[in-house]
């Protein structure tokens, strides 16, 4: 089995290529990262690619990390064994809920399938996300990190103005990666497209439920606390919100979607059913009435559509930066002015009548 060592933080980590036989993951995780491993030089020119000189990789660790690296001219992927493991148990604990039949009507000689469907989408999206950190360079900046990770933690912020800097401007590269990963399985659902709705309802309801599961695990996993979103100041926080995250992933899709298949009445109903069940799971399957707790209707209220907006148009001012040290153009669009809201933070519907 192929092996790397690279060094971050002054600290060491080995890297392999599979994971090991006595983990239980093992081989379900190793089938993805096989998979995934084929797709990887598709995303960009192969005359990109080949410059990336990128790589993906696992490594032992119990805690549920992604990371990405630049080191030597060489950009690397690796995945602890720790989240590899977290998702699947996410897997396993979705579709064992007690009311899932409500959102999904899953048979028992479909569920491995469907299960194997929705890890495969967690990876695929988690990958094409440290990629898109890669690509759009994060890592080459000058004054950027070289190793940019899911657990990361200021500890080096001098003063409280800084530390707030630092964490927005880590918000923008989350949005940016996130966008990159959005298109990567946009790009996937596209090529799966199929004349019968009935196939492409199913195909973006998994995809769309895996990013919640994504961003789920993320969060609860490594440690960060949103229940306090509305009380706090947006650049408190290194990571956008889940529920955050899910909006303009939705977004994205709508763009990408959209552009290739229009806007037409079946296009709107394949957005609309993915987001209709997360709600439905948040709500019907797992019981969350506050709206704190139910991470996807947070974005639907004026702070979160502020929020949203803030990111896009933020990130926006650091494209022609980031462009300099990018491997591939990275697409301006326009700003958003304005975004519809109809939630409190009470979780009321605004405008009722």
């Amino acid at each position: 089995m192929k092996k790397a060592i690279i060094t971050c933080s002054n600290s060491t980590i080995e890297l392999y290529e599979f994971v090991e036989d006595f983990y239980l993951v093992s081989q379900k995780a190793n089938t993805a990262l096989e998979l995934l491993r084929q797709g990887l030089p598709t995303w960009v020119s192969p005359e990109k690619y080949d410059e990336m000189k990128l790589s993906l990789w696992v490594y032992n660790d119990t805690r549920a990390n992604a990371l990405c690296h630049y080191e030597n001219g060489e950009n690397y992927i690796a995945l602890s064994v720790g989240l590899l493991t977290a998702f699947w148990n996410e897997v396993e604990d979705f579709v064992s809920q007690d009311n899932l039949t409500s959102v999904f009507k899953i048979s028992e000689e479909n569920r491995p399938t469907f299960m194997d469907n929705i890890y495969f989408h967690m990876l695929n999206f988690t990958i094409a996300h440290e990629y898109g950190h890669i690509a759009h360079g994060h890592l080459r900046e000058q004054k950027g990190e070289k190793s940019i990770d899911e657990t990361f933690k200021m500890s080096d912020v001098a003063n409280d103005k800084d530390r707030k800097a630092k964490n927005w401007t880590t918000q923008l590269k989350e949005y940016d990666a996130d966008s990159f990963a959005v298109t990567i399985q946009a790009v996937l659902f596209l090529q799966q497209w199929q004349e019968d709705i009935r196939v492409n309802l199913a195909n973006f309801d998994k995809m769309f439920i895996a990013n919640y599961l994504c961003f789920r695990t993320f969060a609860e996993k490594t440690g960060r606390k949103f229940a306090d979103y509305f009380d706090k100041s947006i650049d408190e926080y290194d990571h956008p919100h889940p529920g955050i995250r899910m909006y303009y992933s939705y977004i994205h899709y709508s763009y990408w979607i959209g552009r290739f298949r229009d806007f037409g009445e079946d296009t709107m109903t394949i957005l609309g059913s993915g987001s209709d069940a997360v709600i439905s799971y948040e709500k019907n399957v797992l019981g969350k009435e506050k709206i704190k707790e139910c991470y996807y209707s947070v974005a639907f209220t004026g702070k979160g559509a502020q929020h949203v907006m803030n990111l896009h148009n933020g990130w926006q001012e650091k494209i022609e930066h980031f462009n300099e040290y990018a491997y591939m153009e990275i697409e301006k669009t326009d700003t958003i002015d304005s975004m519809p809201v109809s939630l409190d933070k009470n979780g009321n519907f605004v405008n009722k009548n």
